[in-house]
Parts: structure tokens; C-alpha cells; sequence
């Protein structure tokens, strides 16, 4: 079934995307090509916010057709990576939580302590 949005949700939706742009900018944060990945650093701890993880983004490195391998790896291994999977629309909400020293879980939520 296909889904008809009208002009306005388009208009709001890139709204929102440019404001999460400006966002970033302003707060040194680097997205991907596609504005779902975004990585950044907050008292020296490296943060990345995706809507994937990447473990399934490695997955997804075949090729649609063959099925081969394309790499061995889209993101390297990084120990001192901490990964939260959020969407994009929720990079602000995030970022200014860990900037406040809130506890996040791995889906960027606050802990309660």
C-alpha cells in the first residue's frame, strides 16, 4: 500500500531536517551522507548516534545483485566508540542530555538512578 504525505508533512519533514543540520553544525557533531549516523565527542568519550548498528551496517556491505562481500568492514572496530541507536530526529535530544550528564542507555533514553 503505498503512503501519500501531503506538501505540509514534506515542508515540516525538511524543515526538521535542516534544523538538525543547523544542529549539528553548531555543536561540531559529523553526520553521515544520509544524515542517519552522527558522531561526536563530549569530554573527550566518542559518541555515535545511528538508527542502525554497526553490526548491520557491516551486514549491508554486499552487493545487491551478487551478493559479494564489498568490504570487510564499513565502520572499524573502536573500543572507546560508545553507540546509541536513536533516530535521526532524536540527535538533538541526545546530544544535549549527554551534555548535561545525564546516563543514556544504548537506545538514548535517560537512566533512572
Amino acid at each position: 500500500m503505498a503512503r501519500y504525505y501531503s506538501r505540509t508533512k514534506a515542508r515540516e519533514y525538511a524543515q526538521k531536517m535542516e534544523e538538525i543540520e543547523d544542529f549539528c553544525r553548531a555543536n561540531g557533531i559529523s553526520a553521515s551522507s544520509r544524515l542517519d549516523s552522527f558522531y561526536f565527542r563530549i569530554n573527550g568519550v566518542k559518541y555515535r548516534v545511528s538508527n542502525h548498528t554497526i553490526e548491520a551496517s557491516n551486514r549491508g556491505m554486499r552487493d545487491r545483485l551478487t551478493g559479494e562481500k564489498l568490504r570487510d568492514s564499513y565502520h572499524d572496530d573502536d573500543d572507546d566508540l560508545i553507540c546509541i541507536t536513536a533516530g535521526k530526529t532524536r540527535i538533538e535530544q541526545v546530544y544535549n542530555d549527554l551534555k548535561a550528564g545525564h546516563k543514556l542507555d544504548k537506545r538514548g533514553f535517560r537512566v533512572k538512578t
